[in-house]
């Protein structure tokens, strides 16, 4: 059983079916990150999980089981290649097929070549999806296999284009460093409506920052009531010293 086969499977097929990791996972009642880490293929799904997965995409238990052979069959000629090696002339063949496309959406390949990449070859292929107009729709596809560098780079591009929307979906992502990044951006542009959205990923280091800002800038009552039951006792005691 090569369980790095059978997360390619699961990714195939999850896809195939239109659903998301974040779809599997809710229906499932676990996290985004457990169902990211089977097809990553660090290990199986619980054995408690595979009748109700087996119906949410559509497949056989024995199929998952023993999707080896039915993923590489899925792989195609070029991610077949990519699996045994990913040389620079097949390398540089997709890269050119990524810029060539000019938006995700006229991608046609397939981004599951993305797991096979080395470090330095997802930043190249990063950069280029991030200069696409449309660069939001490859996301699902790539965060899960790219590094903690990587997802920086992806966050900060967001933060710099103003994609405040995208936030909330990739605060799963974000280091905590990036987080208060983030925070402080969102504050200085007055940008509270994005904060609030984004409150339960953040952690009292976050919540400290808030704290401190809205002492020092403050802002409508009814924001500050907004964010009230997200601060801890002494936050708030320090909340109501500053406002006094």
């Amino acid at each position: 059983m090569d369980i790095t086969n059978i997360g390619i499977f699961l990714r195939t097929v999850r896809k195939g079916a239109g659903l998301t990791q974040g779809d599997v996972a809710d229906r499932l009642g676990i996290s985004a990150q457990a169902v990211s880490k089977w097809e990553r293929g660090e290990n199986l799904p619980d054995v408690a999980f595979f009748p109700d997965l087996s119906k949410i995409l559509g497949v056989g238990i024995d199929e998952i089981l023993s999707a080896g052979r039915v993923a590489d069959e899925d792989l195609g000629e070029d991610m077949q290649s990519l699996k045994k090696s990913v040389d620079g002339n097949l390398f540089e063949k997709i890269l050119q097929k990524v810029k060539s496309a000019k938006t995700v959406d006229n991608l046609n390949i397939d981004l599951d070549f993305f797991i096979y990449l080395t470090v330095g070859q997802k930043s190249t292929i990063i950069q280029a999806l991030l200069a696409m107009e449309d660069y939001d729709l490859a996301l699902d596809e790539i965060l899960p296999y790219a590094n903690a560098a990587h997802r920086n780079d992806i966050i900060t591009h967001i933060l710099e284009k103003r994609d405040y929307n995208m936030l909330e979906q990739l605060s799963t992502y974000m280091s905590n460093d990036m987080k208060a990044v983030a925070v402080t951006k969102l504050l200085s542009e007055g940008r509270y409506d994005i904060i609030e959205d984004n409150m339960p990923a953040f952690t009292r280091k976050h919540h400290d920052i808030i704290v401190d800002f809205i002492g020092l800038n403050i802002p409508d009552a009814e924001i500050i009531e907004n964010f009230i039951p997200f601060f801890d006792k002494n936050q708030r005691k320090r909340l109501r010293d500053s406002l006094n």
